[in-house]
C-alpha cells in the first residue's frame, strides 16, 4: 500500500494529523507513506509516528510570482513519479484538492464538506465526519476511509538523537515559554509572563525557566524578564522538538510549539482568547487551558477591533498555581 498525505502546513495542524498517521501505521504495517509539506516544516516530519518516504516539496510563495508555471510543472512531476494507491487530501482547499488531482491514484479521498467547497470536486472519495476538534475530524476520516475501529490515542514520537545532541547545556530541571504567536490578538504580554514565572518560582524554587520560539519573537522573551534563559531563534525545529521533550512542563500561547509539547505528552499550560481550545488546541492528556470569561472570547479575530483585549484578563497566581500541582505530582 503506497499512501500519500497532503498536508502542506502549519506547524500545529500537521502535528494534529500525527495520531491518524499512527492508525494508518498499525492498518498498513508494510506501507509506503509519501507526504506533501511545505519547506519551513519539512523536518517535523522527523517526528511521524509514520516514517516518511518521499517529502515533496510544496512552494506555494511561488504560485504568487512569475514562477507559477514553472512550479506547477515540477509539482506535477513530483506527484506523478510513483502511482499511489491512496491519496488523502487533509488541508481541504482548491489547491490542495488539485494537487490530488494531479496524481495517478485511483482513490482520491478528503472531507465531505472541505473548508473550500472547490476542494471536494477534485475527490472520489468524500468521507462525512462529525468529530468537532481537529484531531479527531482526521482520525475520523482515517477510520472511516479504511474500516478501522481502533480508538484514536497520542503516538509516543521517535527521538531525534542528532538534534538532542545539539542544543546548548540546559538546566537540570526546567519549564519551557512560549511567549510567541502569528496573531496578535494571541499574544498574551510578557509582564503576564513575567508574573507567572515570579509565582511559579516561589513554589517551585528548584526549576529553571527556557524561553523558546523563532527569532522574531526573541525581543518579546527578553522582555519577560527575570532568570530566563533566552533561547528563542536559537534553535531549528528538530531542536525545539527536543527542548519540549525534556521538560517538566510546557507554557504559552497558542502556537505550534504547544501543540507538539502535548503531542510529545508534556503538560501544557495555554492562555487562549481568540482561538477554541476545543476545536483546534492541544490535543491528549495533561491539556490545560486558561481563558477569561467575556462576551468576545473566540472570535477568530488577529486583533482587537476595539483595543480592549479583555480575553488577556487572566490570574497569574491561579496559572503558577495550576502548573506548581501538576508538576509537584509528576515528581511525587
Amino acid at each position: 500500500m503506497r499512501i500519500l498525505v497532503i498536508k502542506p502546513s502549519s506547524f500545529g495542524d500537521i502535528i494534529h494529523l500525527f495520531p491518524a498517521l499512527a492508525l494508518l501505521r498499525k492498518r498498513f504495517p508494510d506501507g509506503v507513506l509519501d507526504f506533501v509539506v511545505n519547506p519551513e516544516f519539512s523536518s517535523l516530519l522527523d517526528f511521524s509516528p509514520f516514517p516518511v518516504c518521499r517529502r515533496i516539496i510544496f512552494e506555494r510563495r511561488k504560485l504568487a510570482s512569475v514562477r507559477f508555471l514553472p512550479e506547477i510543472l515540477r509539482l506535477r512531476k513530483a506527484l506523478r513519479a510513483e502511482k499511489y494507491d491512496v491519496v488523502i487530501d487533509f488541508q481541504g482547499l482548491f489547491r490542495s484538492g488539485f494537487m490530488t488531482f494531479m496524481t495517478r491514484s485511483r482513490v482520491k479521498a478528503g472531507f465531505a464538506g472541505a473548508r473550500e467547497k472547490s476542494a471536494e470536486i477534485f475527490y472520489n472519495r468524500k468521507i462525512k465526519v462529525s468529530a468537532v476538534h481537529a484531531v479527531e475530524r482526521y482520525g475520523e476520516l482515517v477510520r472511516k476511509l479504511f474500516g478501522i475501529s481502533e480508538p484514536l490515542c497520542q503516538p509516543e514520537l521517535p527521538v531525534n538523537t542528532p538534534a538532542a545532541a545539539a542544543l546548548p547545556e540546559l538546566p537540570a530541571k526546567y519549564i519551557v515559554l512560549l511567549p510567541g504567536t502569528r496573531w496578535e490578538s494571541k499574544r498574551f504580554p510578557p509582564e503576564f509572563f513575567g508574573a507567572v514565572c515570579r509565582e511559579i518560582s516561589a513554589g517551585l524554587p528548584g526549576y529553571a525557566f527556557v524561553a523558546a520560539g523563532s527569532a522574531s519573537e526573541r525581543e518579546y522573551a527578553a522582555a519577560i524578564g527575570g532568570n530566563v534563559l533566552n533561547l528563542a531563534g536559537e534553535t531549528t525545529l528538530p531542536q525545539l522538538m527536543e527542548l519540549l521533550r525534556n521538560a517538566a512542563a510546557v507554557i504559552g500561547n497558542d502556537s505550534g510549539p504547544l501543540h507538539a509539547a502535548a503531542a510529545l505528552r508534556i503538560p501544557v499550560f495555554g492562555f487562549y482568547g481568540p482561538t477554541d481550545p476545543g476545536l483546534t488546541g492541544p490535543w491528549g492528556e495533561n491539556c490545560h487551558f486558561f481563558y477569561a470569561e467575556c462576551e468576545c472570547r473566540g472570535c477568530l479575530r488577529r486583533s482587537c477591533p476595539d483595543g480592549s483585549y479583555r480575553c488577556r484578563q487572566l490570574d497569574a497566581g491561579a496559572v503558577a498555581g495550576e502548573v506548581i500541582r501538576q508538576v509537584e505530582g509528576a515528581d511525587e
